[in-house]
């Protein structure tokens, strides 16, 4: 039954075969086909043992005595040549006759029979251990002293803030609470700075500014009435602004506190602009004399 259900196994795949091979140092049977796979049966179970895809279909492929390489021609016309690696004998039957001789464990050794060599492990590129060679060496003072040796200095760990780590796990909401908790309002201003180029459609600020009531309010609109008339942070604080006023502006008239920092803020802001509006008006009446006297400069050379 188990040679039915085998040969059933084999006849499915074999409607894609295009090429059968078998090779005398064991009853195996290889077997190609277009579906780019090379499968290996074994003849005496009659099973799978081992099976390999290629990317294109396998057209012909061979193998060489003793099956240590395998050779696979493609649709694609690539030619495929594995080789598998072969195995070292040890020669034990030098140190078995002398063990029979009478030379006990002795001239087991001498032999070299005895224990086998401490296998060491190849240091490659696809081990962590290849990228951490040399970084515990140690230079003497004559090679710190030679000018032909580089030495590459080791890079210092930055030590990241707590709202540099939130915002590095976008955490806003955490890392405006963090920054406000410093009492610093030119770091308060550099995370909501931060939070307003975040993604670029200003849901980072949102999110930070958001679902926060009237004492978690009062230091942003302090900080906001006192630079917001400020050249400096101007661009930070107008946009920030916008961004409360969008998000709690129906809530106007149930907080007094709130209400208080609002009225601040529009006094603070309508302050500047009536100062803004005097600078205009100045240079306006400056722009006609200024420019009588260049005329007149101008005339006289």
């Amino acid at each position: 039954e188990s040679e039915n259900g085998t040969d059933a196994n084999m006849n499915s795949s074999d409607s894609n075969n295009n090429n059968k091979r078998s090779w005398s140092p064991g009853p195996r049977l290889l077997t190609g086909s277009i579906d780019g796979h090379v499968k290996v049966y074994e003849l005496d179970k009659f099973e799978l043992v081992h099976s390999t895809k290629y990317p294109d279909p396998v057209l012909s492929f061979d193998c060489s005595p003793g099956a240590y390489q395998l050779a696979v021609g493609m649709g694609n016309g690539m030619l495929a040549v594995r080789t598998r690696p072969k195995k070292k004998a040890t020669p034990r039957g030098g140190d078995y006759n002398a063990v029979q001789a009478g030379g006990g464990s002795n001239a087991l050794q001498s032999a070299g029979g005895g224990r086998r060599p401490k296998w060491k492990s190849m240091l490659t590129a696809n081990s962590y251990r290849y990228f951490l060679r040399g970084q515990n060496t140690r230079l003497t003072e004559e090679q710190r002293a030679d000018t032909s040796i580089a030495i590459a200095e080791k890079p210092k760990k930055i030590n990241l803030k707590p709202f540099d780590k939130s915002l590095k796990k976008f955490r806003y909401r955490e890392a405006l609470d963090q920054s406000l908790a410093t009492r610093d309002p030119g770091v308060v201003l550099a995370v909501l700075e931060l939070l307003c180029a975040h993604g670029g459609d200003g849901h980072a600020l949102q999110a930070a500014l958001s679902q926060r009531n009237a004492t978690g309010l009062q230091p942003i609109m302090r900080i906001l009435c006192k630079y917001v008339a400020d050249p400096r942070t101007m661009k930070v604080s107008v946009p920030i602004a916008h961004a409360i006023f969008d998000l709690y502006s129906q809530f106007l008239g149930i907080s007094p506190e709130f209400d208080t920092k609002v009225m601040q803020l529009h006094e603070r802001v309508h302050a500047e602009v009536k100062a803004q509006d005097e600078l205009i008006k100045l240079q306006g009446m400056l722009e006609p004399l200024l420019f009588a006297q260049y005329s007149a400069s101008g005339t006289q050379t």
